[in-house]
């Protein structure tokens, strides 16, 4: 009997780290229960169906033989890992379809071959920001205040990361997206000042940093990259120690 050796998944790294950044955040700034890890199979399986699901609608594929076949084994893959989540709050189901929106808006761009444009970006953004809400709804049954800024915090740290992410590789000879990312940067952190959460605006000052000073060098897309990873992680740490 034949099985896949190798998982098909995009080479889009990053876009792990900001999958499950909010997921994290939800859920520990929530409370964490033994289902959170059926959750977050569940989650890591809609996550990864998206790369063979949109290739499907890329006029540039035209064999997708095997996209077909990667979107029903990570479709089959996620419904199972569902079981035990909807069995333990069903209500959470009703984040997944509000990130049908979001998913039809990237559908459009990978159509239309622009998957780069800055909506797009902020549509899969958005998609994470939900992930994040419904991982602190998932056990705490609350839709309250604190749900937004589960979603909010992240949200602003991801635009500042592709603002960033466009400056120092995909518009590194474009000022003007430098220029977008260091003000929007320090927007997050004066924000908050004047809103007098001095412990949230401490924070976006790592990001505020490498936005600033890391472009001025010629870094290579694994070493942007693995610079990412660390920032996030501490972006993480400082955001569940200013919010909780």
């Amino acid at each position: 009997m034949h099985f896949p050796m190798k998982l098909l998944i995009s080479n889009q790294h990053g876009a792990i780290v900001m999958a499950l950044l909010p997921f994290c955040y939800g859920t520990l700034v929530g409370k964490p229960v033994w289902a959170h890890i059926f959750l977050l199979l569940t989650w890591c399986s809609l996550y990864l169906m998206t790369y063979p699901f949109l290739n499907l609608f890329k006029p540039q594929v035209k064999d997708k033989r095997e996209y077909f076949r990667w979107t029903g084994i990570y479709a089959v893959t996620s419904a199972v890992f569902s079981i035990p989540v909807l069995w333990f709050n069903w209500q959470v189901s009703v984040f997944g379809i509000a990130m049908l929106p979001f998913m039809a808006v990237s559908i459009y761009f990978t159509r239309t071959k622009n998957e780069r444009a800055m909506i797009n970006d902020l549509a899969g953004i958005l998609i994470f920001a939900l992930a994040g809400m419904g991982a602190y709804y998932f056990s705490t049954n609350r839709f309250d205040t604190f749900i937004w800024q589960v979603g909010f915090y992240p949200t602003l740290f991801f635009i500042g990361v592709t603002l960033y992410i466009k400056s120092m590789l995909r518009e590194r000879k474009n000022p003007r997206y430098y220029w977008a990312s260091l003000v929007f940067h320090c927007v997050c952190v004066g924000l908050f000042v004047l809103w007098q959460k001095y412990a949230l605006s401490l924070t976006f000052v790592p990001p505020l940093l490498r936005a600033i000073f890391l472009p001025r060098f010629k870094l290579s897309v694994k070493q942007v990259g693995l610079i990412e990873f660390a920032v996030s992680a501490v972006f993480l740490s400082m955001l569940v120690w200013a919010t909780l």
